[in-house]
């Protein structure tokens, strides 16, 4: 009973801590790997904000919603009005004429409300549509003016503006969408009263590249806009936001290869996680199979051959034991055999997906120095010095 009742506390607690919470939904165009990378952007600073997900329901737009735009040059980029427009640098990458699908902001705002409807989400909980396919006003992200617990956000396209992946500007854009619907009373009061001269605050309109990189890299709200939303959001809901702003900020400027982070960080591993300590406690998100690979490999500093792994079945099956509570003995021991297994993919892809969580979160640059690398048919290694790593 005293045990129940100790449950029970620690549900409502849990219960009243969560103040807010936001259910992000993606169009079938949205790459997987890039929706949960945004996911896990936004859920690795914990907080009041409930960032949910379902990863099997996902959008699809219909043939009669979406239309074909035709646009000859970049006068439509450069003119039309926009919460963030293309700059002169970046249009000018683009070939023209474009064409490619668009939908209408109605049809992203329908696709929030049916999905609200149909999972019983309450009025006061956000629904935000990650979508790849354009909109016809060109806009990366928006609102609903009827419903401003709607919203969208647009996933493609921001390579023309950000050096760094994508999850890093879209999980941004999240957190300023929460922001937006409470610093501004209403649609247009956000499109008169946002920053027109770029200042480092969330609320900038940001007219090209240079604006954009300047208010995430500060990662900030103004006096202003925080004047406008005390009262509006609990403490605790701002506090989370400006957190999860920062982590974002910090791992983009990683990502950009920013001078004074050249040089490795120290590597602590600890059960299934993985922190680079001089990089503000960057964590490096590995699947347990992955990690399994990797720590073998760690423990390996004169490298090996992908032709040998099947001469370390039983260190790998200690390390995925460890790492892996899912499935039966005899499950767990399949899938290291297929691991293992030279005439199997499953090693070279799972080498493939480590390099990109690597680079994702930390810059190409410095994920040499922890990805698994190596030529065709020689040793695989990783270069860094073990005397940085800390296994335990």
């Amino acid at each position: 009973m005293g045990k129940f009742i100790r449950s029970f506390c620690l549900f409502l607690l849990s219960s009243f801590f969560i103040f807010m919470k936001v259910h992000l939904i993606k169009s079938k165009e949205v790459d997987a790997e890039k929706f949960t990378d945004v996911v896990n952007l936004l859920q690795s600073v914990s907080g009041p904000i409930d960032f949910l997900f379902q990863p099997d329901a996902v959008i699809n737009f219909e043939q009669d919603e979406m239309f074909v735009s035709f646009i000859e040059g970049r006068d439509r980029f450069e003119k039309q009005e926009r919460h963030v427009y293309f700059s002169e640098v970046c249009s000018s990458k683009m070939e023209f004429p474009l064409e490619r699908n668009e939908v209408s902001w109605d049809t992203l705002f329908s696709k929030c409300s049916k999905y609200r409807k149909q999972h019983r989400i309450a009025n006061d909980e956000f629904v935000i549509l990650l979508t790849d396919v354009a909109n016809n006003k060109n806009w990366f992200a928006c609102l609903d003016e009827a419903n401003p617990y709607n919203g969208f956000i647009h996933t493609d396209d921001w390579d023309y503006f950000m050096e760094c992946p994508e999850a890093f500007p879209i999980a941004y854009e999240v957190i300023a969408l929460i922001l937006q619907k409470h610093i501004f009373n209403g649609w247009i009061e956000l499109r008169t009263k946002v920053h027109q001269k770029a200042i480092g605050c969330v609320s900038d309109l940001c007219m090209n590249k240079q604006e954009v990189m300047l208010k995430m890299r500060t990662a900030d709200i103004c006096n202003s806009c925080m004047q406008h939303i005390e009262g509006k959001l609990p403490m605790p809901v701002i506090n989370h936001c400006l957190q999860l702003m920062n982590v974002l900020r910090e791992r983009m400027l990683f990502v950009a290869n920013r001078k004074s982070y050249l040089q490795p960080s120290k590597m602590k591993i600890r059960g299934k996680s993985i922190f680079l300590t001089d990089y503000n406690n960057t964590e490096i998100r590995l699947r347990p199979l992955e990690l399994t690979l990797y720590l073998l490999f760690l423990r390996h500093p004169e490298g090996l051959y992908m032709s040998s792994l099947c001469d370390h079945k039983q260190e790998l099956y200690d390390a995925y034991s460890l790492s892996s509570g899912n499935g039966s003995v005899e499950e767990m021991r399949q899938r290291i055999d297929d691991l293992a297994n030279v005439l199997s993919e499953s090693a070279t892809q799972k080498i493939s997906r480590i390099k990109r969580v690597f680079e994702d979160t930390i810059g190409s640059d410095l994920a040499q120095h922890y990805i698994i690398k190596g030529e065709h048919g020689q040793v695989k290694k990783i270069a860094i010095d073990r005397g940085l790593v800390e296994i335990g």
